[in-house]
């Protein structure tokens, strides 16, 4: 889902481990950006989540897929199944609901 890190962000370590996420979470918190910047610029509208993955790790993404023509409050909401959809150079990770 995302580069692989260099160092250990608490600690400094440089002692890592591989893991592999199934991809599945649920919404732990989000925001619509309406005024996007550089290449993201033509997506806005759009949701920026915190997505809290079933292993226990937490990340960030773009959600897609969500009802067309509702308003965000009614498409998305807290403890939202999602799952992994794709990553996207310079973007980063996408992420859809799970029907």
């Amino acid at each position: 889902m995302t580069e692989p890190a260099v160092a250990c962000t608490r600690c400094g370590s440089d002692s890592l481990q591989e893991k592999v996420f199934s991809g599945k979470g649920k919404v732990y918190t989000y925001t619509v950006v309406h005024v996007g910047f550089g290449h993201l610029a033509s997506k806005a509208p759009y949701v920026l989540a915190v997505i809290d993955l079933e292993e226990g790790a937490k990340t960030m993404g773009i959600l897609e897929g969500l009802s067309e023509g509702k308003p965000v409050t009614e498409s998305v909401r807290i403890d939202m199944p999602v799952i992994f959809d794709r990553t996207e150079p310079k973007t980063g990770s996408f992420f859809k609901p799970i029907k």
